[in-house]
């Protein structure tokens, strides 16, 4: 190889090394802010669910950036970037990955349950409102007519 050919790999690299390193600094973002998220859907708080969650976007699309990036990166150094990939940096971002999933699905099932629970309150509401409004229609009502005449 010649020395042009591994400044370029190792300018790649760098390049690779700061995208895993900013990579993995949002996704330790995003753990923390799963964490505050099932802490709000467990305390019924949609206020600051509502602003986790946008806060969660912002990072979700800088992710993705860095997603689409390091995939260019990787393709474009092949086989040179695999000592990279297999770095302590991307392991410790593929276990931030998964905690975050974990957090995400407990959130979504509680939520999940939530919902149902409210439909069953609102249903129950209502019901209860027909009860209410048949009971006041029906005393409106004049009752049985009887005929004294018989």
């Amino acid at each position: 190889m010649t020395t042009n050919t591994l400044e370029t790999i190792n300018s790649q690299a760098d390049s690779l090394i700061d995208l895993l390193v900013a990579q993995c600094a949002d996704l330790d973002a995003l753990l923390k802010l799963a964490r505050r998220e099932a802490a709000a859907a467990a305390e019924n708080n949609f206020e600051s669910l509502l602003d986790v969650t946008c806060e969660r976007a912002t990072l979700g699309e800088r992710l993705e950036s860095y997603h689409r990036q390091i995939s260019d990166l990787r393709s474009i150094m092949g086989d040179s970037a695999e000592h990279v990939v297999r770095s302590a940096l991307v392991k410790e971002s593929i276990q931030m990955a998964l905690e975050i999933q974990s957090h995400d699905a407990a959130t979504t099932a509680a939520l999940t349950s939530l919902r149902t629970n409210t439909n069953g309150q609102i249903a129950r509401l209502e019901q209860g409102r027909r009860n209410s409004s048949a009971y006041l229609n029906e005393a409106r009502t004049p009752g049985i007519k009887c005929d004294r005449r018989a």
